[in-house]
């Protein structure tokens, strides 16, 4: 840890040295420097952003057109990433007001205008939504590359179908939408962008018909999805759970344990913990039901096992930029250089500084360290406790859900407390109801089984799932089933 907080403030202070020390960025600087900060890393809003706004600066003052709408744009993204949506329509007027003297650079302007229409849509303000996703879609139709014209249609039609979606438009009419981009999309001549751009709509599509109830159609844009060439493992585990759930809707238990347990397979090969978690839970229901404990227990004691969480790791591009920077200091003048000498000394003094604080941390850093093992070992005892309530207690928690008990919330509470706490952490004003159709959630009880247990309509369960999405800001692209297990 204090290694790498080490190497970001030596980057942070190569890099700013540059800045003062050479009249201008060049525009092999500015792009290099954009990309780096296109990956997510531990700075804060504020300090992207007067990074950023430098960056504009430093293009503006040597007329690199490019570097301007990058800034812009990079600004707007982590912006909408933070979820600071009002802060960021200053920086789209800027982007969409900016002089255009390179016809190519219209495609920031575009893109601009997509996230413009995001940011409204999660306002609210879905009239402006509509306003600027139409502004986007005329100008795309005037691009004179036409695999960029495609895709930008394409993705217009998405969040128009996302738009529908957020002001509650009948499921067939957004669904409209989605498949008006396919045309557009299949127009594209990039073998790998067209098959990316179809099989997520494919996805998409049997998703909304899933969620429909309209089985037949979701397992026809499954398999649709799953001809693509090339479509990634993730996306074809994702496709393997949604025939599996539609076999197992349909009774054809055979069907659903064949895709379930490729869905199995694959998720294990790329470590999604999430939808090994809803596997794992739904193969232990499913050989519970048909008699086989022995696999039913084996899946539970999985389940138990699977850590919550996996650490994603995003590495850093720095040195890249570094690389890029050095490059070009080679061919500056010989002013430059002795300018350069005097700032590698002061990096040395920086590396000498940053060696002592390391020193004087170590032992800090120890001691944290052994602390963190006390806490793995406390951690591991209550995941053998989870695995004992699991397999004791799993099955009487699911009869009083099924049963409608007054008993059951405060019984799920006692087995899945954490789950209970986290939630109320989120929403600190959500209702006992509330929590209780999450536990049905959290239970993986589908659409129809929790309107049977609980005597309501399959619509009505599904309004409240709707209505749970916004109660937790729950992402209306997130499986909810698959956000449940990872609380």
């Amino acid at each position: 840890m204090l290694i790498r907080h080490g190497i970001i403030l030596f980057c942070t202070l190569f890099f700013y040295p540059f800045l003062s020390a050479q009249n201008h960025y060049t525009p092999k600087q500015i792009d290099s420097l954009i990309t780096t900060n296109e990956k997510p890393n531990d700075w804060s809003l504020e300090k992207n952003i007067s990074f950023l706004s430098n960056l504009y600066k430093e293009s503006e003052k040597i007329h690199f057109e490019k570097g301007m709408y990058r800034s812009l744009m990079q600004i707007t993204n982590w912006c909408m990433l933070k979820g600071q949506y009002k802060r960021a329509f200053p920086y789209f007027e800027k982007t969409e007001n900016l002089p255009l003297r390179n016809p190519e650079n219209i495609k920031y302007k575009i893109k601009a205008l997509q996230s413009k229409s995001l940011a409204f849509s999660s306002l609210g303000l879905y009239d402006d939504a509509q306003v600027a996703i139409g502004k986007s879609m005329h100008m795309a139709e005037k691009l004179k590359d036409n695999d960029s014209k495609f895709r930008f249609l394409g993705q217009g039609f998405q969040i128009k179908y996302a738009l529908c979606i957020e002001m509650k438009k009948p499921e067939d009419s957004a669904r409209f939408y989605l498949k008006k981009s396919i045309p557009e999309f299949k127009k594209i001549k990039n073998e790998t962008d067209r098959n990316l751009f179809l099989g997520s709509t494919y996805i998409n599509i049997s998703t909304s018909f899933f969620e429909a109830k309209k089985l037949d159609s979701a397992k026809y844009y499954s398999f649709k999805a799953l001809a693509i060439k090339n479509i990634t493992d993730e996306s074809k585990a994702y496709l393997f759970q949604t025939i599996g759930q539609i076999h197992r809707e349909k009774k054809n238990q055979d069907s659903a344990f064949y895709y379930y347990n490729n869905a199995e397979k694959l998720s294990s090969k790329f470590g999604d913990p999430a939808a090994l978690k809803a596997l794992y839970q739904t193969l232990s229901d499913m050989y519970s039901e048909s008699g086989d404990k022995d696999k039913a227990l084996l899946y539970a004691k999985k389940l138990s096992l699977l850590s919550d969480s996996i650490n994603v790791v995003n590495k850093e591009s720095a040195a890249l930029a570094n690389k890029n920077i050095k490059e070009d200091l080679k061919k500056q003048s010989e002013s430059d250089k002795k300018r350069l000498y005097w700032i590698i000394g002061g990096i040395i003094i920086i590396l000498l500084f940053i060696s002592w604080y390391l020193v004087k941390k170590y032992n800090k850093e120890k001691k944290a360290q052994l602390e963190k093992k006390e806490i793995i070992q406390q951690k591991d005892f209550e995941l053998n406790d989870l695995k004992s309530k699991v397999n004791d207690s799993f099955e009487e928690v699911a009869l009083l859900a099924k049963n409608n008990d007054s008993a059951f919330l405060g019984r799920f509470k006692e087995v899945y407390p954490d789950f209970c706490n986290k939630l109320q952490q989120i929403c600190p004003d959500i209702l006992n109801s509330e929590l209780i159709f999450c536990a049905y959630l959290k239970l993986n009880f589908s659409t129809k089984d929790i309107a049977t247990y609980t005597f309501v309509t399959p619509k009505a369960v599904y309004n409240r799932k709707n209505r749970i999405r916004k109660r937790l800001d729950i992402p209306s692209d997130e499986d909810i089933y698959l956000w449940m297990n990872k609380i």
